[in-house]
This record gives structure tokens, C-alpha cells and sequence, in this order.
């Protein structure tokens, strides 16, 4: 008997080889799928094919298999796994899973069980009774081609909606499955597929695009992209509302949306309040609810006003129930639609520069005109132009008020950690040092600027991957402008020492390893956080409204918030009482911030993420906000309350400054 072992990890393989081969097994061993696949292409037969279900390097076992028995159909696969493959039927083809975790005799029992198992046929989807049609069909961790389901998002006639994450490149999806009731139902199967099609011939920054179609156990589904922010249905459940201003770019750019497809001839479901997300900074987008177009076309009127209708609860002041007003008052398709709502944007944006002139002093008695505006607008341009271009190839020419980098020693010895013993046993760290403030723009600017200068890819870490091309922050270019002039971004106020943001991990650390120090650890970040006897807030064990910049006064829409007067993020150096025993500034508020150490996702049990730490703008004050982990799906993610702050090994002074 031969059986060929795949395993990535070198001592397992290692381990099981030995158990094979004392049991009389001929054995080939490989650590990928491309040494197993050569190896296979020589060999005269194999018995069995034992893989784990998800390799090292991201290929699945199921495609090797299937590679190697294009060549030798006979083979029998065995899969080794860590994960709940229900919804795998059809890939398993009859062959039975063993946890990596089985014992030796476990392990080898399946092998035997496998080898001298009769060939087991492919199972059905059972029908789903009628009574039981509107329970999901998928259960939380199930497997589904490369996809593991977390929860139902809704249900329709024809299809449930999931949410969940392709393991290949760990990211969230919505997972859409055709219902296996309907599967023997060609029409309804021919319809599904077309569907397919269109969405995925849709392109366009505004509609979440769609991955992938596929079938696994039977069962059809496509996936599409998880939109960024919150759905109307949650924000609602939230009790939040939009101003004038961003009611109408909501409006505007679901507008957009709607108007590039139908001009494309695409049929489509009306929206609903889980079809419009909002994100961080007021952008909206739309899931892709188009189809191939009907006999009838659809009312483009009504459903203009079906969409001003949906979002009028939302509103949240006299001007913005008076613009969907006046909106609901005309006969608007989506172009047309589209087209005033550019021009209400327009007409805000020049009323605001008028309004900031009159503010500054800057604007002249007299009415000021469309034409002289204009020109106005255009020196002030190429005035700020010209300035950015003066400090090309002379570096960031701060000013004095710009901040530089400190670091703090955080000494060495125990201290609490979380709430102590005896879950947590006090850990007794070494010296290191902890950068005093979070990084800020200008900081990341010079990081920026030495990247254009040197290679860009010259700090990157290993484990980077590849699809990662860039360290600019999205949105770089405009909240760079706004903090170089001391000026506005998201209506907030923006300045060089403001913490950076939208920084993912992989930015984080190319800018430590820059600074040549690293990200502290999540203990190192506590420990500094706190002091050695573990305060509940950086200044102590009482709360203290308006002492740090966290998220008690936040407003998703509104302006200087009531306690602290920063709606968003304050200056890194704004401290009020939010200083450690140790020094360290800002760690219950701002920005939360990156850490090195990774662990399981709490919802994803076989998934690693880095640990984030601290507070944020958005974030309520309370007594763990200095001990919460928190965790998001995927190292890339960045949004405007992330930042993060450096440490280090060795004493300031012996670093090799930037």
C-alpha cells in the first residue's frame, strides 16, 4: 500500500510518517501542493492521498486530490482537519475526516477504515420539508466550498443571505445560497445563475461587487463583497441620524449607483434599509441588488420615492426633512436624481468656502460672484501647490508646534495584568520603551516621504502579503491637505499632530521597523497603560468625564463633542488626565492601536488576528477600556478610530534616528 503524506508542518509529518511506516506502509512524504503534485506525476500508483483540508500556503486539499486523480482515479483521500466540514459533502466524496488532534491509534484506525472501505457514493441534499423552509439552511461554522458560514443574515423567497469568511484570503463575504428546495426547479436554477452573470458585470466603487459563483454539496450559492460601515437597519437600531449635508452625499452617490446600472439596461429589486451601508466617514454604498432587466421596466419615480421615504426617518433637522421635501416634490429618475443632487453638493461646498472666508476676514463687503469665487478658488490652489511643492526633496519643513517622537521607560518587574490571579498570573516584563504619544500625521509623513525615496518596500514584513502594495493610507491625500492647512476633514478639526489613521497593521509595522523599533506587545501596551498596580484608567480607579477623548460625546454626524470638544480624534498631545503612572498620553481615547501579538479571533476560532488595544473616539469610557482586547476579521483592516504608537528594546538614544 502507498500513501502519500501532505502535510505543511514538518514534525507533524514527521511524526505520522514514522506511525505509517512502522505499520508496513510504502510512504511519500511532502510539505506543499506542488512538491505532493510532482511527486504524483511519477509515481506508478497511490492508495491514498492523506492532506490536511487547508495547507500552509493557502491551497486546499480538495484541489489537490482532485489534481492527482486526473492521473491515478483510483486514489482514496483522506482529510486531516480542524474545521466543521458540513456542507463539504460533495469535495469529501465519501472519504472521513480525522481532527488533527486524534491520537495515533484514532489516526490509523481511519486509514485502515479508508483503505478498506467500500467507495462511498456522493450524498444528496435532502429535501427540505415545507414547514422547516424558513429555518437557515446553513448553521454557524459550516464549511461551504471555501467559505465558513457565521450567521443568517436574512431570508428571501428564492434565497438566504450569510455572512461569512473565505479562509483563502480571510475576508467577510455575504454568501447568498439558492434554497436546495429549489434546485430541481430548472427555471428557477436558470434564473439564479443569469443573476450571477449580470452582478458580476457590474463594475462600479459605489455596488459591492460579486466574487464568485460556485456549487459545493449540491448546493449554489455566489458571494459578494461585505460593503464598509453600517447598514440603514443597523444605524436605525442605533437611533442615529444625518445632517443636510451628509443626508444629501448618501443620497448622492446611492444615485449614482443606481443610475450607472439602469443606464446599462439592468433590472433591479427595490432597496431596503439592509441594501444601503454608511460608513466611518459618510460614504455610502449598495449591495448589488440588480438583475437581468423584466418585460415591464420598472417606475423609476415611484421608486425615487420609495428611496426618499426609506431614508426619511433619518433625517435629523428641519433643512434635511426640507431637501427630501423638495426632492419628493419633482419627478426624478435616477439620472435626474443623480444630476441635482451634484448640484445641491455643489452649491454646499461653495456656500461653506464662502462662509469660511467671511470667518477669516478674508471676504470682501460686496456679494462675492461665481466668476471671482472661481478665481479665488484657483490661486488659493495653486498657492497651497506651490507650498507642497517647495518641500518636495527637502523634507517635511514642520513647524515648531510639531511634535517629535519621545519615548518613555517603562521599567522592569510584575505588574497586574488583566484582573490579576489567578486566571492571569502577573507577568514580570523586561525594560522596554514606549513611544509617549500615538504616531501623528507628520510622523507618518516623513515615513511616506522616505518610501518614495528608498524602495517601498523596503520595510514591509515577512509575512506581508503580497496583494499589499502601498503604505498610503486611503483618503491620504485629503486629510494630509486639510491637517497641513489646520484646517477641517470629516468636519472635524485636522491637524499635523493629530494620530494618523486608517493605518492597517502591515502600515504599522513598515513605520516601526522605519523608526527601527517595533509595535509593543499587548502586555507591554497594559503595563504601560496602567502602572504596576493596575489602574482601571490611566489616572486611576475613578471615572473622569472629558479627561480622555473617548466616544461619551460622540456624534456619527455631529460636530466638537460636549465633554471634550473633539467630535473625533484630539491631538495626540492634548492630555487633559489621560497620562499613565509611567508618562504614556492618550491611552483611553483618540485612536484604539495596533499591537504584535496575535490571537484567535473570538468568532473565528481557527483564524489569527492582531490584538488591538485602547480606546477610541466611538468608544464609551468604561473600567476595561484599558484591559478589553479587541479584534478585527483581518490584519488590512484600517479605519478612522486605528492608529497606533511604537516601542522599543533599547534606549532612545541608542536608536538610529529617522
Amino acid at each position: 500500500m502507498v500513501i502519500l503524506l501532505v502535510d505543511g508542518d514538518a514534525q507533524t509529518r514527521a511524526a505520522r510518517a514514522a506511525l505509517l511506516r512502522a505499520r508496513g506502509y510504502e510512504l511519500m512524504e511532502a510539505g506543499t501542493a506542488d512538491e505532493a503534485v510532482r511527486w504524483a506525476q511519477g509515481a506508478a500508483g497511490i492508495n491514498l492521498l492523506v492532506t490536511e483540508v487547508i495547507l500552509d500556503n493557502g491551497t486546499f486539499g480538495f484541489d489537490l486530490s482532485d489534481a492527482i486523480r486526473e492521473r491515478l482515479p483510483q486514489m482514496r483521500t483522506l482529510y486531516t482537519t480542524r474545521y466543521d466540514l458540513t456542507g463539504y459533502e460533495h469535495e469529501l466524496a465519501g472519504a472521513v475526516p480525522v481532527p488533527v488532534t486524534a491520537g495515533d491509534e484514532d489516526f490509523l484506525a481511519v486509514v485502515e477504515q479508508v483503505l478498506n472501505a467500500p467507495p462511498s457514493p456522493v450524498p444528496v441534499p435532502p429535501e427540505v420539508p415545507a414547514p422547516e423552509r424558513d429555518q437557515p439552511t446553513l448553521a454557524p461554522g459550516t464549511m461551504l466550498g471555501h467559505y465558513q458560514v457565521m450567521s443568517c443574515l436574512y431570508s428571501e423567497p428564492e434565497a438566504e443571505t450569510y455572512h461569512a469568511i473565505q479562509y483563502t484570503v480571510q475576508r467577510p463575504v455575504a454568501l447568498v445560497l439558492l434554497k436546495p428546495h429549489l434546485l430541481g426547479d430548472e427555471q428557477v436554477v436558470k434564473a439564479f445563475k443569469e443573476r450571477e452573470r449580470l452582478k458580476a458585470s457590474i463594475s462600479h466603487p459605489r455596488i459591492a461587487p460579486l466574487y464568485e459563483a460556485g456549487e459545493a454539496g449540491g448546493l449554489l450559492y455566489y458571494t459578494r463583497e461585505m460593503p464598509l460601515g453600517r447598514s440603514l437597519e443597523q444605524i436605525a437600531v442605533a437611533g442615529e441620524h444625518f445632517s443636510e449635508r451628509v443626508l444629501v452625499d448618501v443620497l448622492y452617490r446611492i444615485a449614482d449607483a443606481m443610475s450607472y446600472a439602469v443606464e446599462r439596461g439592468c433590472g433591479y429589486r427595490p432597496l431596503a434599509e439592509r441594501d444601503v451601508y454608511v460608513d466611518a466617514e459618510n460614504q455610502a454604498s449598495i449591495v448589488n441588488v440588480f438583475r437581468p432587466a423584466s418585460g415591464s421596466p420598472r417606475d423609476q419615480s415611484a421608486d425615487v420615492v420609495s428611496l426618499l421615504t426609506l431614508v426619511a426617518p433619518f433625517a435629523n433637522q428641519g433643512k434635511a426633512r426640507g431637501l427630501l421635501q423638495d426632492l419628493g416634490d419633482k419627478s426624478h429618475d435616477w439620472a435626474s436624481l443623480y444630476a441635482r443632487l451634484d448640484d445641491i453638493r455643489h452649491d454646499m461646498s461653495e456656500r461653506s468656502l464662502i462662509r469660511r472666508a467671511e470667518d477669516e476676514d478674508i471676504a470682501v463687503a460686496q456679494p462675492v460672484s461665481r466668476q471671482w469665487l472661481g478665481w479665488t478658488i484657483a490661486i488659493m490652489f495653486l498657492g497651497l501647490v506651490a507650498w507642497l511643492g517647495g518641500l518636495t526633496g527637502k523634507g517635511l519643513q514642520a513647524p515648531k508646534t510639531i511634535l517629535k517622537q519621545e519615548m518613555i521607560e517603562i521599567p522592569a518587574g510584575p505588574f497586574i495584568y488583566q484582573k490579576g490571579p489567578p486566571r492571569y498570573p502577573n507577568p514580570n516584563l523586561k525594560t522596554f520603551w514606549i513611544s509617549k504619544y500615538k504616531v501623528t500625521i507628520a510622523q507618518y509623513a516623513e515615513f511616506l516621504a522616505a518610501l518614495k525615496q528608498g524602495s517601498p518596500k523596503a520595510f514591509d514584513d515577512q509575512y506581508q502579503p503580497e496583494t499589499k502594495i502601498t503604505h498610503t493610507p486611503p483618503d491620504w491625500a485629503a486629510y494630509y491637505a486639510a491637517a497641513t492647512a489646520d484646517g477641517l476633514f470629516n468636519n472635524e478639526h485636522i491637524s499635523l499632530n493629530s494620530p494618523v489613521c486608517r493605518v492597517d497593521y502591515w502600515d504599522a509595522v513598515a513605520f516601526a521597523k522605519w523608526r527601527h523599533q517595533r509595535l509593543p506587545t499587548e502586555k507591554e501596551w497594559e503595563k504601560a497603560a496602567r502602572g504596576f498596580k493596575g489602574n482601571l484608567y490611566p489616572w486611576g480607579n475613578e471615572p473622569k468625564p472629558g479627561t480622555a477623548n473617548p466616544g461619551d460625546d460622540y456624534l456619527p454626524n455631529g460636530t466638537a463633542g460636549k465633554q471634550d470638544g473633539y467630535n473625533l480624534w484630539a491631538p495626540v498631545d492634548r492630555a487633559a488626565d489621560d497620562i499613565s503612572p509611567f508618562g504614556v498620553v492618550g491611552m483611553a481615547g483618540k485612536v484604539q492601536e495596533w499591537t504584535s501579538t496575535w490571537d484567535i479571533h473570538p468568532e473565528l476560532p481557527d483564524v489569527k488576528v492582531p490584538v488591538l488595544r485602547g480606546g477610541h473616539f466611538g468608544l464609551k469610557s468604561n473600567s476595561e477600556i484599558l484591559t478589553s482586547r479587541d479584534f478585527d476579521y483581518m490584519p488590512e483592516a484600517a479605519t478612522l478610530a486605528r492608529g497606533f504608537r511604537t516601542a522599543s528594546d533599547v534606549a532612545p538614544e541608542t536608536l538610529q534616528h529617522k
